[in-house]
């Protein structure tokens, strides 16, 4: 090969990799673009979350969650009624203040969620108490599926 070819050829398959390279989204675009999806998600969930508490059905939250996590909040509503008690979180917003994602298909969350928390008295519905605009740092662990992600696990942070 001439050494005049063997360039050509060289710098052929670089512009074509730079080009390639070039037509994938930065990692600045990915970030962004998973924490719309992240949100999006969120906003779909939460309010969902809130019912599963509300009417001891975790399985409301199956579509957007792990199974793992159906069976915490689960043994979570389960726990609360027999201690007397049954939450109705009612979900107003949730903003992601951090996102941290490895191997493009994990990530860790964290947000700041305002919630109104009403408890009832197990069996006869009397209030108990409520927290009004309550506002929690949470901090979640998520799973890529797709171009979708999925709540592994969700935990308040203290």
């Amino acid at each position: 090969m001439r050494n005049g070819s063997w360039i050509s050829s060289w710098g052929l398959a670089l512009v074509l990799c730079l080009a390639a390279g070039a037509c994938g989204p930065s990692k600045v675009e990915q970030d962004a673009a998973d924490r719309e999806r992240i949100q999006a998600l969120l906003e779909e969930y939460l309010p969902e979350l809130g019912r599963a508490y509300a009417e001891r059905n975790a399985n409301l939250i199956a579509p957007w969650v792990a199974p793992k996590e159906v069976a915490r909040v689960n043994q979570r509503i389960e726990e609360l009624y027999a201690m007397g008690s049954i939450l109705e979180p009612q979900y107003h917003r949730v903003t992601v203040e951090e996102l941290q994602v490895w191997n493009n298909s994990n990530s860790f969350v964290t947000t700041v969620e305002t919630w109104d928390v009403r408890r009832y008295a197990s069996g006869s519905m009397e209030p108990i108490g409520e927290d009004l605009g309550q506002t929690q740092r949470v901090r979640y662990q998520m799973k890529r599926e797709g171009d979708a992600w999925k709540v592994l696990y969700r935990t308040i942070e203290e």
